[in-house]
């Protein structure tokens, strides 16, 4: 019989004197409520300064406990002492049941390769018990990688150094470790207008082609604002912004509670004010005042049909609905598609639009030396590398199938969203392997 484990979430002061916010995991058990403490440990270890982490992390632990106390081998035992019997093949059988449960509902998701990345996040879990002094029976395979920085000019910008990494190969079962990497290409202009018309609310839509134009992360676009305040005082609907800038600076607070300034192309702004802002916000804001009894903060854009503010939830939650009646509508819609296909879109355009006919000719250590920081800034990542080889060998793959656009390309600059599709005509898919983020 299976375990019902809920959420709550926590707030104090921790013993530095650091504001922490995480969720804590509560079972239970035969009338009592037991607290999962060793996962709970995990979590304010190592979740604390997110809380969508911490909501990310509790619900994956929380999922995995729930399938292994409808296991024969945990009969009688209580949850509280499940972390030192769990094993490999624990992990591996739980993605097997996520496997044919999905496969039982005739669903597209979860994919084999986020079942897998799931159960590479219960791993770490272990691994972070097992190097605390706590006894469990995972084995956890570690294995070191150190940054390929062979060329000077990537020198200015990668600092090798050798850091230690979790060998996740003893917990891979679904696929075959040749196939572990997943097929990805560019969304195509025909596949972005299919969701964006496909999306329920037209706020989702928006706020995915606002993504196009800028990689910003859900969480970023939640907290996108209606008049901005601080550094973002400029930021404000399109026709009440002064006129001359091609781009305007917006800081935003993205993933790890990081600060970064990006660029936004005013005409993506002035798109944002047409298609979402005149026709729909002063409604919604006012549904908005009528259900929480106050007006709604300038901070606040995204709102859904009822006056609510949109979230990251949200958002995954209507991608799913609209990616599957586009399917429905369209049989070459791809089911691989989600929402965060718009932050792989922005450095393919940035980096065509940028070099053009030179990323088939120029070598890399040139081109990143060239663009690294621009792409790390907009994208937010920590790792130069990880961006650039994310990206530079999906726009060569996309210029070359579409070299008869090269030229046009390069030519114009700052281009919106709309123009850009205008003028790449994206008809096919171009499989490269990248990874999601």
């Amino acid at each position: 019989m299976m375990i019902d484990i809920s959420r709550q979430l926590v707030s104090y002061v921790d013993h530095l004197g650091k504001d922490a916010s995480h969720y804590v995991l509560i079972a239970d058990e035969g009338g009592q409520h037991i607290l999962l403490s060793h996962a709970n440990i995990y979590l304010s270890k190592n979740t604390g300064s997110s809380i969508k982490t911490s909501m990310r992390y509790s619900g994956l632990i929380a999922m995995f406990y729930r399938f292994l106390s409808r296991q024969d081998k945990y009969a009688g035992i209580s949850v509280a002492q499940y972390h030192p019997i769990v094993d490999n093949d624990d992990i591996k059988r739980w993605q097997v049941d996520r496997q044919r449960a999905r496969v039982a509902l005739k669903s597209a998701s979860p994919t084999s390769e986020t079942i897998f990345e799931d159960a590479k996040l219960v791993l770490s879990m272990f691994h972070w018990l097992n190097r605390n002094g706590y006894v469990t029976n995972v084995n956890v395979n570690l294995k070191t990688w150190v940054a390929n920085s062979k060329s000077d000019d990537m020198l200015n910008y990668l600092q090798s150094r050798e850091t230690v990494k979790i060998d996740s190969n003893s917990i891979r079962v679904l696929d075959k470790e040749r196939r572990q990497k997943v097929k990805k290409s560019l969304i195509t202009k025909e596949e972005i207008r299919e969701l964006i018309g496909s999306f329920s609310d037209p706020v989702y839509g928006e706020m995915f082609r606002l993504s196009l134009g800028t990689a910003m992360r859900p969480m970023e676009l939640c907290q996108f604002p209606y008049y901005g305040s601080g550094k973002n005082c400029h930021i404000m609907p399109f026709s009440s912004m002064s006129k001359g800038e091609r781009t305007a600076e917006y800081t935003t607070v993205g993933k790890g509670n990081k600060t970064r300034t990006i660029r936004v192309n005013i005409k993506d702004l002035e798109a944002l004010e047409r298609n979402y802002i005149q026709p729909y916000y002063r409604e919604r804001a006012e549904k908005y005042e009528v259900r929480f009894g106050h007006k709604c903060p300038l901070s606040q854009l995204f709102l859904t049909k009822r006056g609510i503010p949109v979230t990251p939830e949200n958002i995954a939650v209507r991608t799913h609905a609209a990616k599957v009646a586009a399917m429905t509508s369209n049989s070459n819609f791809r089911e691989s598609i989600s929402f965060y296909d718009a932050r792989h879109w922005w450095p393919t355009q940035f980096l065509i639009s940028f070099f053009g006919q030179k990323l088939l000719t120029e070598t890399t250590d040139v081109l990143f030396a060239a663009c690294a920081e621009v792409l790390r800034n907009q994208m937010g990542h920590d790792s130069l590398e990880t961006t650039y080889n994310h990206y530079v060998d999906l726009a060569r793959v996309v210029l070359m199938a579409h070299n008869g656009m090269v030229n046009e390309l390069v030519v114009e600059k700052g281009e919106s969203v709309e123009e850009f599709m205008d003028r790449l005509k994206v008809d096919r898919n171009v499989p490269v392997d990248v990874a999601d983020e």
